[in-house]
């Protein structure tokens, strides 16, 4: 009796035509071309700038603030609240974005 192995494989081969035996080597599929290599731009090619860049300033950072003027504003934004415990953090992060965006 064969193996299943055996009649497995053999279930396979049945369903697949085979090529004749000519003696003759078979041609391996066709291949793509390789691609052609790009030629370098270099530092000699300089590009225009774009529409978009043309407008562009920079604008230099104000300076961060110092922990003093933060804790300063935070107390003044505790004062204000009616010294309502339990924001402190909320105090601070607001002292610390109007200060950084100048508000």
């Amino acid at each position: 009796m064969p193996s299943k192995r055996n009649s497995i494989a053999s279930d396979t081969r049945e369903g697949s035509p085979r090529p004749p035996d000519s003696g003759a080597e078979v041609q391996a599929p066709a291949t793509r071309p390789a691609p052609t290599p790009r030629t370098s731009r270099g530092a000699a090619t300089v590009h225009a700038p774009r529409k978009t860049e043309l407008h562009r300033f920079s604008v230099s950072p104000r300076p961060l603030p110092s922990r003093e003027q933060i804790a300063q504003r935070a107390y003044e934004l505790w004062m204000l609240s009616g010294c309502c415990y339990g924001r402190d953090d909320e105090n601070w992060l607001q002292a610390e974005r109007e200060l950084s965006t100048g508000c």
